[in-house]
Parts: C-alpha cells; structure tokens; sequence
C-alpha cells in the first residue's frame, strides 16, 4: 500500500504540477499562455531558439537600416559636392585680379607712350629753335657780307674740318697766321730705303710720322697745315715744292729716313738745310734737331747743309728731317713704335713753332 500510495501520490504530484500554470509574456504580443509541463521544456527552448532567431534579424534589419542610412548621406554627400565645386566666388575673385593686372599693364603702356610723345616734341621744340637760331644768325651775316663773302661761307660748310689736308682753301689759309708744309717722303712706287729685313719701307713710316706731325701741328689755332701726300701714292719733288709756294707757306718740313750701304752701325737723328740759305733754313734746323733730340732717346747728329731737290727748289725756310736710320736695327724698333713717333712728332712740332715764334717776334 504504501508502494501503491507512494505511486499515487507521485502521480497525484505530477498531475498537479502538469495543472500548473506558466506565464510566457512575449515582448511583441505581452499575451499570457498556459502550457503542460511536459511540453514547457520544448517551448521554452523553442522560445529560446527564437529569441536567438530574431536577434539576428533585428540585427541585419538595422544593419540594412544602417547601409539604407549611409548610401543615403553618401548620396546627399555626392549631390552636395557638385554644388560646393560649382561655386562662383574663387572663379570671380580670379578674374578681378587678371583684369586688375590687365588695366596696370594698359596704363604703364600709355604713360609710356606718352612720355616718349613728349621728349620727341621737347627735341622738336630745341631742334626748331636751334635752326631758327642758325637761320637768324645766316641772315644777318649775309645781308652784312656781300655776295663774294657768302660764297665763301657755304665752301666753309662743305670744309668744317681743319685744314690740315686742304690745298684749295685760301680763305682758311688767310685767317691762320702760320701756313706750314708737311712733306712724306717717297710714295707709291716710290719706296724709299729698306731695313735689315727688308719688309718695311722708308715710304711707310714716313709717312705715319708726318701725319702725327700735321695733326698736333693742325690743333694750334694760329696754323694752318697742308700736307703734300696723305696716301700711299707717288708725288714728284717739282709737285711738292710746287705745293708749297701755292700755299704760300712760312715753313716746310720734310720728314725721311736715313740708310747706310750695307747695313752698317750709323745710327741717330739729323736734320738738313739748304746751301747757302739766307732765309732762316738754318735757324729751323737748328730749332727742330735740338727740340726734338730732347723728347726722344735717340742720338742727335746735329744739321747738315746739303742740296737736296725739295730744300733746293723751295722759297721758304725748309728742313728735311731724317728722324734715325732703317738700316739700324736700334733704331728701327723705335721707329716701328707708336708712342716713339708721338714723342719724335711732338718735338719737330714744338721745334718749328718755337723757330716761327722767335722769327715773327711772338713772346
């Protein structure tokens, strides 16, 4: 019995628990279920299983709403970039600075402009007056001149050079108080002598020591200098002297080069005068070879007295200068150098004014 009643009483237990209500409130529905015991451990994992299930899918649901959500700003990103890019105030502010740079470069063009405008209009304004000046100056000079004189003045605009190299201005030569003759010896075919190597000719140097002569001669406002050869051409001794008659001239220097047969050791400087002459050769001879002997290294082998054509045939005072020796090789490196035939044509230069000077009595 009492194995009976334990059984019974188990069952009675077993019944009363299966009578047992269970409240499963759900989160959707809150509704309340009574369910058997026996079928309360499936449920439950049921449920469990379901609350497993749904957590997933609540998951991916926000997931979903998530990537719904940033596709969404990504597009409201994406439309709002082509409005920030489409802006319009850079793009503006660009265009100012350029149409700023624009109008500088246009007003320094037309600053310029007009400023080379107004020196070409100041030059024309001084260009006018100066001619206007030169036209007055003309006009009373010719209605105080008569017509022989203005003819004179327009040979004078087509010469405004010093005569150093004229024969034909007589005017010139009558305003100047001294008319000196500087002669070149030789010319063209004329060589003249030849130094040790023969490739220099007394023609050659001659005539750059004479041009010197003329040109410092030619700066002294009270001479007028005409030369009898300013080229290498040939000049006859009879056209030479000829020239200086015409010329009417105070003095003529004639300037050479000595030699020596066979090359020998002669060497110096010397200076020759016409035989017999009363007409102060001698005294410009002895004026030139000192003066000159003091401004270059060179030995001085005094004056001579000889006959040559050029002093021969000429009126004036004359001196044939032989300015050292080709055939000494000494002394044509001296020739050969520029500033030695400075030196050489300052001191017949100094040499003949000094002798017209004391001549005519100039203190």
């Amino acid at each position: 019995m009492t194995g009976k009643d334990n059984k019974n009483k188990n069952k009675g237990n077993s019944n009363k628990k299966s009578n047992v209500i269970y409240i499963d409130r759900n989160k959707k529905t809150g509704q309340i279920s009574t369910k058997n015991t026996t079928k309360n451990n499936k449920n439950t994992t049921k449920e469990k299983n379901n609350v497993e299930k749904n957590k997933p899918v609540k998951t991916k649901q926000n997931t979903s709403v998530k990537k719904s959500n940033a596709n969404s700003s990504k597009k409201a990103k994406k439309i709002k970039k082509p409005k920030t890019s489409n802006n319009t105030p850079k793009k503006k502010g660009r265009k100012i600075k350029w149409e700023r740079v624009a109008i500088a470069v246009l007003l320094v063009v037309a600053l310029g402009f007009c400023g080379v405008k107004g020196v070409q209009m100041i030059k024309g304004k001084l260009s006018s007056a100066n001619s206007s000046t030169i036209e007055n100056n003309s006009g009373s000079s010719s209605s105080a001149n008569n017509e022989n004189s203005a003819a004179g003045d327009s040979t004078d605009k087509k010469h405004p050079t010093k005569g150093q190299y004229d024969l034909d201005d007589e005017k010139k030569r009558q305003s100047k108080k001294y008319n000196i003759v500087v002669d070149a010896g030789h010319g063209g075919n004329d060589k003249g002598s030849i130094d040790s190597t023969e490739t220099v000719y007394e023609k050659d140097i001659a005539l750059q020591i004479a041009k010197k002569v003329a040109s410092r001669l030619g700066r002294e406002s009270d001479v007028n200098v005409i030369m009898t050869r300013t080229e290498d051409k040939y000049v006859s001794l009879e056209e030479r002297a000829e020239i200086a008659k015409r010329a009417n001239a105070d003095a003529l220097i004639s300037i050479h080069l000595n030699a020596q047969k066979k090359y020998g050791d002669a060497n110096g400087l010397e200076t020759w005068y016409r035989n017999g002459a009363t007409d102060g050769s001698k005294e410009l001879a002895n004026s030139v070879q000192q003066t000159t002997a003091s401004y270059v290294e060179i030995m001085s082998r005094g004056i001579l007295r000889n006959s040559f054509e050029i002093l021969r045939e000429t009126t004036m005072p004359a001196v044939l200068v032989e300015c050292g020796f080709i055939t000494n090789v000494s002394d044509m490196k001296k020739l050969n150098d520029p500033n030695f035939q400075d030196m050489l044509a300052e001191g017949i230069m100094q040499g003949t004014l000094t002798f017209l000077d004391e001549k005519n009595g100039k203190n």
